[in-house]
């Protein structure tokens, strides 16, 4: 058949157009066998690595193309092995620290790139399969492999890891053990910078390489510093440099007293107090107990105490009277020898002579009232009926004596020691007394009128006698005015005292009047009203007959053949007198009196002089 030509075209050139429509038509089929062979080989392939990843794609840089997953998975896990056990090494100086990924929260998504790598040409679109598969084919594909960092993990591994870096700083410290003087020395702190070292993996740990890293940290600085308690040391070590010696002479010291107080007890009166210095930094306040230091001198005060004398008083009707002012004493001038105490506490030189002051005496007039003596409470009263002058005289002197006395409050009254000496300056006389068993002359005969009085006036006041002597004989004048036997006191200087004790809590006052006219002693003790009732009575135990033979004395100060009597010869007796005393109506004391008369020899003293 013959093809037909277009119209106009010559028949020349018909040849050539053929030649091209065939040439057209091969191209046009190869072009098509080419696009089937291509889909051919990708529909063939797709079916050959339906369980594979396709050629060409690669995770971070490492070709799994071909691979099946479990393949891929086992070579990204060779890769990072090293990474996942021990992505970092921390070291801080000499120490060393390897934690592996999942102490520090390291994850990688490892699974999450295999899921991305096997979907490539493997879409369910064919089309789409085909149009990747074919830029896969041509260009290929990295895959990124993702890292996750949960920080709390690694935070908490930081934080056991800090337990092994950390210190805390230690401060300066003072204080005292007894007397030694404890110095605790500064000490630098440190702490793990956590969040600061967690930045520094966090920047490692993307390299996905193991790395090294340096764990931060930073110095803490003590609060308080050696140099701030420095100078509390020093005062510490001053204070303590030696035990102090104290000197004083007065009182109970008249040849002079020391007194040491020990290291031991000087830290006991130390305090240690903190506070802020005026530059802001710590320091600390070294306090001295002062009032520790005056109870310590408390007992040596008393030692060295010399009590002023108290003034005699006039009764005056109840309106007390100073007659004769009493004496200042000297006690410790306690604020100079703080003073002086605080100077060597701060001084290499520890002895400290204490200063005395004089006192005021004890009672004077500003205070006399305040004594509350307000009524009499004790009267004594007895009989010098019929003595010879010498006798009165001496009884006057002795009440002078008494009378005008002030006895303190617990105070022991002693009859002695408030008569003095017994001499004719003071106005006593001679006269007889009985001694070593018989009536002769002594210094201040018949005080013991005086004694008895008093003995009488302290016995009716209820007071507790604490000594008292009897008379070896019986003397008519202590019973003159009705008075049971054994009512008397008997005193000799220096050997027998009278003595009672002040128990009513208040002041008493002594006073003596001597009845010329009556010829009658009275001794009366005055106080504050005491609500004390006494009450007496009296046994006689036993009578003794006087001896009738009389006794003689050989005096050789009086010429030969000069015979005197001095004493009466008496019957002998034994009697007890008992006494009670109420206090608002109960039994405050009880005691028994006792007393034995000696039968009593005429006695004659015979001259053997020349």
């Amino acid at each position: 058949m013959e093809r037909s030509l277009p119209a106009g075209i010559p028949h020349r050139h018909r040849s050539r157009f053929w030649r091209i429509i065939e040439w057209l038509l091969v191209i046009a089929v190869l072009i098509i066998l080419a696009i089937l062979l291509g889909y051919g080989a990708i529909i063939l392939s797709d079916r050959l690595l339906a369980e594979r990843i396709y050629p060409n794609i690669s995770v971070r840089g490492l070709p799994i193309g071909g691979m099946t997953r479990a393949e891929a998975r086992a070579a990204l896990h060779r890769r990072y092995a090293e990474f996942l056990a021990t992505p970092v090494t921390l070291h801080f100086n000499d120490q060393v620290w390897r934690p592996a990924a999942e102490d520090l929260g390291l994850h990688l998504a490892i699974e999450e790139a295999l899921d991305a790598a096997f979907a490539i040409g493997h879409q369910s679109e064919w089309e789409v399969n085909a149009q990747i598969a074919a830029a896969t084919w041509q260009y290929g594909i990295d895959l990124p492999l993702h890292l996750t960092f949960d920080q709390r993990v690694a935070q908490a591994t930081l934080q056991m890891i800090a337990t092994e870096i950390d210190r805390a700083p230690i401060d300066a410290s003072v204080d005292l053990r007894g007397s030694t003087v404890v110095v605790g020395r500064e000490a630098w702190g440190r702490q793990t910078l956590i969040d600061e070292t967690l930045a520094d993996i966090a920047a490692a740990v993307q390299s996905l390489q193991p790395q090294e890293i340096a764990i931060r940290t930073r110095i803490l600085e003590p609060q308080v510093r050696d140099s701030d308690l420095a100078p509390t040391v020093s005062e510490l070590r001053l204070l303590l440099s030696g035990p102090i010696q104290l000197e004083g002479q007065g009182g109970q010291c008249r040849a002079g007293c020391r007194w040491e107080w020990s290291l031991d007890q000087i830290a006991s009166w130390i305090r240690l107090r903190s506070l802020t210095a005026v530059d802001g930094r710590p320091a600390m306040a070294v306090m001295i107990d002062q009032a520790a230091i005056r109870a310590a001198l408390t007992p040596i005060a008393a030692a060295l105490r010399e009590e002023g004398g108290l003034p005699r008083v006039d009764w005056n009707d109840g309106n007390l009277r100073i007659r004769t002012p009493g004496t200042p004493g000297r006690g410790l001038a306690v604020e100079e020898a703080m003073a002086r105490i605080n100077a060597v506490l701060y001084s290499s030189e520890r002895t400290v002579t204490l200063p005395l002051r004089e006192l005021p005496p004890p009672v004077t007039a500003d205070n006399l009232a305040a004594l509350g003596i307000s009524a009499p409470v004790g009267v004594g009263v007895s009989s010098f009926r019929n003595s010879a002058p010498y006798r009165i005289t001496n009884i006057q002197a002795g009440t002078r004596q008494m009378d005008g006395v002030l006895i303190p409050p617990g105070a022991t009254f002693s009859f002695n020691t408030t008569l003095g000496p017994v001499t004719a300056e003071r106005g006593f006389v001679e006269g007889y007394a009985i001694i070593d068993n018989r009536t002769q002359k002594e210094w201040g005969g018949g005080l013991c009128q005086v004694s008895t009085t008093v003995f009488r006036a302290a016995f009716f006041a209820g007071l507790p006698i604490t000594e008292r002597h009897a008379h070896s004989f019986r003397i008519g004048w202590y019973e003159e005015l009705g008075e049971p036997p054994g009512l008397d006191a008997a005193i000799f200087t220096g050997v027998h005292d009278l003595r009672f004790v002040n128990d009513t809590g208040g002041w008493l006052l002594l006073t003596g009047t001597v009845d010329t006219r009556r010829q009658q002693l009275t001794i009366t003790l005055y106080g504050s009203p005491t609500n004390r009732r006494v009450e007496y009575s009296y046994r006689i135990l036993e009578r003794m007959p006087a001896p009738t033979r009389p006794v003689y004395i050989d005096d050789p100060t009086l010429p030969s053949g000069v015979v005197r009597q001095t004493d009466t010869a008496r019957d002998g007796l034994r009697v007890e007198i008992y006494r009670t005393v109420y206090a608002d109506g109960a039994v405050h004391l009880r005691d028994t009196i006792p007393t034995t008369f000696q039968p009593w020899p005429d006695i004659f003293v015979r001259g053997v002089g020349r």
